[in-house]
């Protein structure tokens, strides 16, 4: 009996042996990817932080068989020990650059334009004062050239919450609508498990100020819910027992989409969403759906909100465009569990339903299968390029 246990206890600690050098063996899969990430106000990379977890875990690697670091292979604001930094963006190019680069470029991901504010680097000179001061962040016109040359070479780009939206000045927003069919209507929500400022200290202090403001009334919330607010100051506030049915955020995906990236038909989704809508061009793979009862769909129509609105959106046809209409890539993960292959079968371990603040139930239960599918989708797309050049 004793030597059976022993045995079974070997073979439990072998597991991530084996799970790791699976990994090991995998071939990896050459793919020269460009991440824009302009809010990283420290080292823990969150907005991206995710995706390249997911790319590791494919064996995504640089022209040179070296692996991607989610700390330096991105473009955009880098921070560094004591209040330094170093920016690197696109700016320095020129038209012949942008083009020979999209040549070169198998993927663009824009994971975040949303940019530096005294609100969430410490290093700032304003850190901490009540105003709110940009440093840097938004969608500037080079990045927008880069988009231009990728779409016209059939190339595919990925863009997540905040690609158009503040602080993007309104002719480089309008011109990126234009450029994918995908117009925002000025909209930002997110989910609240406690609408108490004292409780959540997360809670920015614009909130209250602009309820305040708004409706010339006390902030008084102590609920769950949802913050909606617009870049004309505007905000409504959907209390959990008063105004909505399921406190959450639903995202809700088209049958075709659980099939071909094995998702399930229906997952709440507890972080930033920005409210879009889109041209005929354009597919919307799932929705947003906000479950108001009577008294919340009166304060959303006050607004012209709606309670339903696209969550993916996706053009595949000449070239390929996915918009993610929320923080999708935003997950909190550390990147060492991926270098374990099979490890989303233990998923179920690494995260609790009833930690609702907890993001890895929705990166287990969806991200990670549906970027998983998608990056397959993009190296077969490669392959194809390279099978019609030779």
């Amino acid at each position: 009996m004793w030597k059976l246990l022993r045995l079974f206890i070997i073979l439990i600690l072998m597991i991530p042996i084996f799970s790791w050098i699976s990994w090991k063996l995998k071939a990896k899969e050459r793919i020269n990817l460009l991440v824009l990430d302009k809010t990283t106000p420290n080292d823990d990379y969150s907005e991206h932080l995710s995706f390249f977890w997911v790319a590791n875990q494919m064996r995504w690697v640089k022209q040179d068989g070296e692996g991607y670091n989610f700390s330096e292979d991105f473009y955009g604001f880098h921070p560094k020990e004591d209040g330094e930094y170093s920016i690197n963006d696109l700016r320095a190019l020129n038209e012949d650059d942008f083009s020979e680069l999209a040549d070169s470029l198998d993927l663009a991901f824009f994971a975040d334009t949303y940019g530096i504010y005294n609100t969430n680097w410490k290093g700032h000179p304003d850190y901490g004062k009540d105003t709110i001061s940009l440093f840097y962040g938004g969608l500037k016109a080079p990045e927008l050239v880069l988009l231009q040359k990728m779409k016209e070479k059939g190339k595919t780009i990925l863009a997540e919450f905040n690609f158009t939206a503040s602080p993007t000045s309104e002719p480089v927003r309008k011109k990126a609508e234009e450029l994918f069919g995908v117009e925002w209507n000025g909209w930002v929500g997110k989910y609240y498990h406690t609408l108490d400022t004292i409780i959540d200290e997360e809670i920015p202090r614009w909130v209250p100020d602009l309820y305040e403001k708004n409706y010339n009334k006390e902030y008084n919330f102590k609920n769950a819910g949802i913050v909606l607010v617009n870049d004309k100051e505007q905000i409504v506030i959907l209390d959990a027992k008063e105004d909505l049915n399921s406190r959450f955020p639903i995202l809700e995906s088209e049958k075709a989409t659980q099939a071909k990236y094995n998702v399930p038909e229906t997952i709440y989704y507890p972080y930033w969403f920005d409210i879009n809508t889109t041209d005929s061009r354009n597919e919307v793979l799932a929705w947003f759906s906000l479950d108001v009862n009577s008294k919340g769909k009166k304060l959303l129509d006050r607004y012209h909100l709606p309670h339903r609105f696209p969550a993916i959106i996706e053009h595949d046809q000449e070239y390929h465009f996915l918009y993610f209409a929320c923080d999708f890539s935003d997950n909190q993960m550390g990147i060492y569990s991926s270098y374990f292959r099979g490890i989303n079968t233990l998923s179920g371990a690494f995260y609790s339903a009833n930690q609702v603040k907890d993001r890895k139930m929705f990166f287990w239960k969806y991200y990670q299968p549906f970027m998983e599918s998608l990056m397959d989708t993009i190296a077969e797309r490669k392959a194809h390029r390279l099978v019609y050049v030779d």
